[in-house]
């Protein structure tokens, strides 16, 4: 079953977190700093959450699917990223920033994600991430600051395993569904990632342009993921899903995984 084969791989995933060194020097300049804190704000305010909506609806998943172990998992997922939430706030205040409350993406992203289903939540989740994770990449690939790194490394590492583990979930729904829907339903969900990463570029190209990255090379990151996803559902071109490649080398390729099981 889908959540006991998930439920072993997160509490696998769960061994051997070592905490980044925080007392590291940082030699990132001042100008630098704090639109970077700022930013990583914004996604430490979208990494916080407790999940209520997505374990509620859960239950009843499990329950129609005969998977009882599914919403343990699932919980297992959010444990996992209220820790990627805590790592972002020690980041923030490292960089001499002050973390985000409320902001205007975070309102959209959490009213667009309760508006029907199970389903549909993990899907603006799984784009949310994907575009995360171009975000990390990009950081990762033009600045120097080890704390930072080894965040950075954690988090993907999570996130890949997360984006797989909303895949497999995602196959079970789209499965019983005609052609015609499926491509319907891919064409949906290219629209409503193309509209969340541009809204993402406009939060945070402060940032990455402080940072030295260019806009096209953050957009090629977030649709390599959105290509391996939709490649690996069988809606779209043959591909899979990256996983973290060298961040230290800017404009790097991330190289390419096998498809998990």
């Amino acid at each position: 079953m889908l959540g006991t084969n998930w439920l072993r791989r997160f509490l696998e995933n769960r061994r051997d977190r070592e905490e980044p060194d925080w007392n590291a020097p940082c030699a990132l300049p001042e100008r630098l700093r704090r639109p970077l804190g700022r930013s990583l704000s914004h996604f430490q305010l979208g990494e916080s959450g407790g999940g209520e909506f997505l374990l509620a609806n859960a239950e009843s998943v499990a329950a129609e699917r005969g998977d009882p172990d599914y919403p343990r998992a699932l919980a297992l997922f959010v444990a996992e990223e209220n820790d990627h939430a805590r790592l972002l706030a020690r980041l923030v205040e490292r960089y001499g920033a002050t973390l985000t409350r409320e902001h205007w993406t975070h309102f959209a992203f959490h009213h667009l994600r309760h508006a029907a289903g199970l389903d549909f939540e993990l899907q603006v989740l799984v784009i949310a991430e994907m575009i995360g994770n171009a975000y990390y990449e990009t950081l990762g690939a033009h600045l120097d600051d080890p704390p930072l790194a080894q965040a950075i490394e954690r988090i993907l590492r999570d996130e890949s395993l997360h984006c797989q583990f909303h895949l497999d979930r995602l196959h079970l729904a789209l499965d019983a569904r005609a052609v015609r829907a499926r491509r319907l339903w891919a064409l949906a969900f290219v629209g409503l990632f193309e509209a969340a990463l541009a809204v993402a570029w406009l939060d945070h190209r402060g940032a990455l342009r402080a940072a030295g990255a260019r806009r096209g090379e953050f957009l090629a990151r977030a649709r390599r993921w959105r290509r391996g996803f939709l490649g690996e559902l069988g809606l779209g071109r043959p591909a899979v899903l990256p996983t973290p490649g060298d961040l230290r080398k800017p404009g790097t390729v991330p190289r390419l995984s096998q498809k998990t099981g």
